[in-house]
Formats: C-alpha cells, sequence, structure tokens
C-alpha cells in the first residue's frame, strides 16, 4: 500500500455531510477521485458541499433526505444510482445530542438520538447494501463513538445509540464478508458544532477529573480533518480491514476491541452458588490473559474447549 491511494470510479453516500465530520469526509473522498453524493437536511450546506467539490475538478450532488425515515435512506441511494450509476461506499455520519441526566430524558430525547444514530444507519446501510451485494463489493463506514464504547455521563441516550452502531457493524461485517462487503466503525475526536447548542451537564467537570482537559497541542488537534483520511482509508477497495472499530483521537490512530478475560470455569455443571462466585471473584474479573472473540460463537468454542481440558484432567486424576 505505499502507492498513493485513489478511489477514481468510486461512488460514496457520506450523511451529515454539510459540516464538520460529514463536510471533511465528503472533501476527502473526492479529493481522492470519489464521487460523492452529499446528504445533508440543511440545502445550502449540502450544496455548499458539492459546490467546493465540483470547483476541485470532482462530481458531487446534493441530497436532504431525512436519514431517519426509511423512505430517506431509500431516496439516497436512488439519488446516488441515479445520478453517478452505482453505490461503493456508505459513511454514516449524520447525528446530534440530546444530553440530560438519565432522569431527565424525555421520550423525544431517547428517540430521536436512536432514530438519527441507530435506526438511521439501518435504513441508509439497506438499500445501499442490497446495490453492493449485487456487484460484490462495498466499504460501509460506520460512525461510532468512544462515549458509546467507553461511556459518558449525562448522554446515556447517545452512548446507547452508538454501542448499538457497533453491534450492528460488527453483525453486518460477517454477513459482508460473503459478498465482499466491508464494515468498520470510527470512533471520531474532533471539534464539530455537535454540541454548540447542546452541552453535556458537567462534562467540563468530568474532563478535569480525568485529566483531559482541551489546551495547548491538543487543542491544535480537534480538527475534522484529522479525521478524514482514516475513512478514506477504509473505503479503498484493497483495504482489509472488516469487523473493526478505529479510534482517531487527535492524531493518534489505534484500534479498539472488545476482549475476554480467562475468567472461573465452575468444575460443576449445575449447583453453582452465590458463595463459588464470591470465593472465585478475582478469578471472574481478571483480564489476564485475554481472548478476542470475533463472533459469539468463539466464546463458546473457547469454553467448550476449557471444558474438555477440564474432563480430561478430571479423568486423568481419577485414573
Amino acid at each position: 500500500m505505499s502507492e498513493p491511494r485513489t478511489l477514481a470510479g468510486q461512488v460514496a453516500i457520506v450523511t451529515g455531510a454539510g459540516q464538520g465530520l460529514g463536510r471533511a469526509e465528503a472533501l476527502a473522498l473526492a479529493a481522492r477521485g470519489a464521487r460523492v453524493v452529499v446528504n445533508d437536511l440543511h440545502e445550502e450546506r449540502a450544496r455548499e458541499v458539492v459546490e467546493a467539490i465540483v470547483a476541485a475538478g470532482g462530481a458531487a450532488v446534493a441530497d436532504t433526505s431525512d436519514v431517519s425515515e426509511p423512505d430517506g435512506g431509500e431516496a439516497i441511494t436512488a439519488k446516488a444510482v441515479a445520478s453517478f450509476g452505482t453505490v461503493d461506499i456508505v459513511v454514516n455520519n449524520a447525528g446530534f445530542l440530546r444530553p440530560g441526566r438519565f432522569e431527565d430524558l424525555s421520550i423525544d430525547d431517547i428517540d430521536s438520538i436512536l432514530d438519527v444514530h441507530l435506526r438511521a444507519a439501518f435504513f441508509v446501510t439497506q438499500p445501499a447494501w442490497r446495490v453492493m451485494k449485487a456487484k460484490g463489493h462495498g466499504r460501509v463506514i460506520m460512525t461510532g463513538s468512544s462515549a458509546g464504547m467507553f461511556s459518558q455521563a449525562a448522554n446515556s441516550n447517545y452512548c446507547a445509540a452508538k454501542a448499538g452502531v457497533f453491534g450492528l457493524a460488527r453483525a453486518l461485517s460477517q454477513e459482508g464478508a460473503e459478498c465482499g462487503i466491508n464494515v468498520n466503525v470510527v470512533l471520531p475526536f474532533a471539534a464539530t458544532t455537535i454540541s454548540v447548542d447542546n452541552p453535556i451537564p458537567g462534562n467540563r467537570e468530568m474532563r478535569e477529573r480525568h485529566g483531559a482537559v482541551y489546551r495547548g497541542e491538543i487543542e491544535k488537534r480537534r480538527a475534522p480533518e484529522l479525521v478524514a483520511p482514516l475513512v478514506v482509508l477504509l473505503a479503498q477497495p484493497d483495504c482489509a480491514a472488516n469487523g473493526e472499530v478505529f479510534s482517531a483521537c487527535a492524531g493518534r490512530y489505534a484500534r479498539v476491541f472488545a476482549a475476554l478475560g480467562r475468567g472461573w470455569l465452575s468444575p460443576r455443571a449445575n449447583g453453582v452458588t452465590v458463595e463459588d462466585l464470591r470465593d472465585n471473584w478475582a478469578a471472574v474479573c481478571s483480564a489476564d490473559p485475554i481472548s478476542e472473540p470475533r463472533v459469539l460463537f468463539e466464546e463458546t468454542a473457547e469454553v467448550i474447549n476449557a471444558l474438555e481440558a477440564l474432563s480430561a484432567t478430571s479423568a486423568l486424576a481419577e485414573s
């Protein structure tokens, strides 16, 4: 992969691309040769990004469909096919915040966040998936969040939605592997307008408590343009990453993964008591050593192997 990366001939959909992270991603994809459907509810913003791409010699069309509605997702793919003939890349980026203390969240606070982050990932990806599956190739990049992976107080609706995006991406990576579609998640750290009108209660105090005050060098590293290269790399036809999660935090790029400790295996098939768990709690909670199941069956297989080893040890002791 030492040659310059190109996306010539590829068609990309980027949702929420009128500003911030989505805008940076749309521009970066177009700069590498992709033709881009710039989706944003705000027509002026979408059109401005399209004009910037065209002025730089690229190709793009604006789309104002609502990603939180099934018809909106269908319309975005229809626009891509009508304008450029196909879909190769989907970047699910659209989103906003409705933060608040858990006890204060309204039904709308919950539903609106689930709609635009999680449900929209279904609605936008599914029609494009059919196109990509038919031709045996595609790339889907989900925008997750470190909040969804690592938690954030007073933002539980957003954390839950982004955790759902992680689960969706992992499941799709298994289905897509059979038909040339790779699905990955990006956890962006960027200064955008997403929280300007909806500040997270107590967020500043939490940052200070954990030594994460945004000042000095890190304040210079919050541009969306620092996230966009990772999205472009994952969109490459020859990028083999699939079912992965990558953090893009202030110019530090790292793989994020879910893992299991070895845990404690009961020697009995039944009759496990609370006291058994209490007495072996240190082993239950230990993270050393760890394994990384790629699908749920790998966790089950690990336990089966441990049971077989336990049975063999017991049989040897009895002989």
